[in-house]
């Protein structure tokens, strides 16, 4: 997105993507709202290594040491097309999107289908990661290497709403497109979502992980995904939800 290696950029702060037009009260603003644990969502005009300009959504929270004390952000990026003479929420050509999950359906013609398996070891081991990490308060998306193809994240925004900021490439092979930027509760088929917000929203409210399995059969054809929630929080608050989704080997 921006042009940087990690070794060129670590070290420097976020203002190496300052330019001309960035809009320095958002980034005043922004900076005192999270010293006082509040996260925060803006859109910025940041500059790649090459000098070019894009439009910038950003996502920061604070990570809440076990003390309420913070002294790491997590923060998500993501580009955004140039603004228009239409507005977004005002276009007519905005529909929900199409979505069949998991594909593809596995074939069982006596209609003896598998039963539920209880978890997966992937999300065993990614939940492990989880609880030493909460209770040590040392967190960082390095970790997560071994799982990131498999993570997704929601931001939970102040509407009660969810979107994905974050979709992992091996997500976009099982749901069958990258979900990045969508909101939740746009996506199809409906009925199924709304079982998938539940979800999200029973980590919120507890602030506690989820494992949840997401299954489509019709007594002959049968697949499933096992996924594993996680709180991710601020301010005594779950500002996000991570997802890791591994799709059924059942031949």
């Amino acid at each position: 997105m921006t042009g940087y290696s990690s070794q060129e950029a670590i070290g420097w702060s976020s203002s190496l993507l300052h330019g001309q037009d960035t809009d320095a009260d958002i980034v005043r603003t922004s900076e005192a709202q999270l010293q006082n644990g509040r996260l925060q969502e803006y859109v910025l005009r940041h500059y790649r290594k090459d000098g070019s300009s894009y439009r910038c959504a950003i996502t920061t929270a604070p990570l809440v040491e076990l003390d309420g004390t913070s002294e790491y952000l997590i923060s998500m990026h993501r580009t955004m097309p140039e603004r228009s003479s239409r507005a977004a929420n005002n276009d007519p050509q905005k529909t929900s999107v199409p979505l069949t999950i998991p594909m593809p359906l596995i074939e069982y013609p006596d209609g003896d289908l598998p039963t539920h398996l209880p978890s997966h070891p992937e999300l065993d081991a990614l939940m492990v990661l989880w609880r030493e990490v909460r209770s040590s308060g040392d967190f960082t998306l390095d970790v997560m290497t071994r799982w990131a193809t498999h993570l997704s994240i929601a931001v939970v925004l102040p509407d009660g709403r969810f979107q994905f900021r974050l979709f992992g490439s091996e997500l976009s092979n099982i749901y069958g497109r990258d979900l990045t930027g969508c909101f939740l509760d746009e996506l199809a088929p409906l009925d199924l979502w709304a079982v998938v917000i539940e979800h999200y929203r029973d980590v919120v409210r507890t602030g506690e992980p989820l494992f949840a399995l997401i299954s489509v059969s019709n007594g002959r054809w049968y697949n499933e995904v096992s996924r594993l929630f996680l709180p991710l929080s601020g301010n005594d608050e779950v500002n996000f939800v991570m997802g890791a989704d591994y799709k059924r080997d059942l031949r």
